[in-house]
């Protein structure tokens, strides 16, 4: 029988070790806390010394927030918003990375570094021209788009993120696949969807995460784009605990982490989409 090999420690290994373990405290720290307090009575919140989670936890703070500050309808519209960004970019970020990666046409390389220079463009500057747009959509009300779905979705339909994501990725398949499928009779839109499309699902399922957690958390532009009540989103909605005097910090942290679990659920359930992901995404920036 074999003995068993002893792992040996050395300074190195510790060192990493020691490294590990601090990245994680900085990375789930502020998580814990914010679930802590969001446990704890307002008088709670500022006793010292600090305690992560109180004596007597009062769950009955998540249904505070969740009742007080019509949470129910902000889940709704953040619901609404975040699908149909995801929807938009993963079928037209997949169609134009498709156009650019395997189609021949004038302009291709300089259309694609206009898309890569969106990628370097702050969203803040971008804010007054997309509210001037959307306020002068032609052919509709006074005030156009805003105040609607729309005008708080189409500046985000799609991003040059998802197209440079999916054009990067089919670099990395071979075109044998569409020439074999050209061959017994496809035509170009046939080769997307049934022999390219399903082979990209770990970067459509990138697009989807990455296009969800952007969407879900935005603030500024639907601050600046929504005015009704009735339409704010939930990162909007969290205005809700901070009062011009008093902040109610507990119910605000309880719906910070309602607000974190449909994107922690998507996260978990895509995770193993990631790494086939950014192989081939490797694959392709090689090529």
């Amino acid at each position: 029988m074999r003995a068993r090999s002893r792992r040996r420690f050395t300074p190195q290994t510790i060192a990493l070790y020691a490294i590990a373990l601090l990245a994680l405290v900085i990375l789930l720290g502020p998580l814990v806390w914010m679930f802590g307090t969001a446990l704890k009575e307002r008088t709670e919140v500022f006793t010292w010394p600090p305690s992560i989670f109180p004596k007597h936890p009062h769950w009955d703070n998540f249904v505070q927030a969740w009742t007080g500050a019509h949470f129910s309808r902000y889940f709704l519209n953040s619901a609404i918003v975040t699908l149909v960004s995801v929807a938009s970019n993963v079928l037209l970020g997949s169609m134009a990375g498709y156009g650019f990666a395997r189609l021949r046409f004038p302009g291709r390389n300089f259309l694609f570094l206009v898309v890569m220079v969106t990628l370097m463009v702050p969203n803040a500057v971008l804010i007054v021209p997309l509210f001037l747009m959307m306020k002068n959509v032609p052919f509709t009300d006074p005030g156009g788009w805003l105040n609607t779905y729309q005008g708080v979705i189409l500046p985000t339909a799609v991003t040059g993120f998802s197209v440079f994501l999916m054009r990067q990725f089919l670099q990395g398949i071979p075109q044998e696949l569409d020439q074999a499928a050209a061959v017994d009779g496809a035509n170009l839109y046939q080769v997307f969807w049934h022999v390219i499309l399903p082979l990209t699902r770990p970067a459509l399922a990138i697009i989807a995460v990455f296009t969800a957690l952007s969407r879900w958390n935005d603030y500024l532009w639907p601050l600046v784009a929504i005015r009704d009540p009735d339409l704010y989103t939930v990162q909007i909605g969290l205005k809700y605990f901070v009062g011009q005097h008093v902040t109610e910090w507990n119910l605000l942290m309880a719906g910070a982490v309602i607000a974190a679990v449909p994107m922690l659920v998507v996260y978990v359930l895509f995770q193993p989409l990631f790494e086939q992901s950014l192989s081939n995404l490797g694959t392709g920036l090689n090529e």
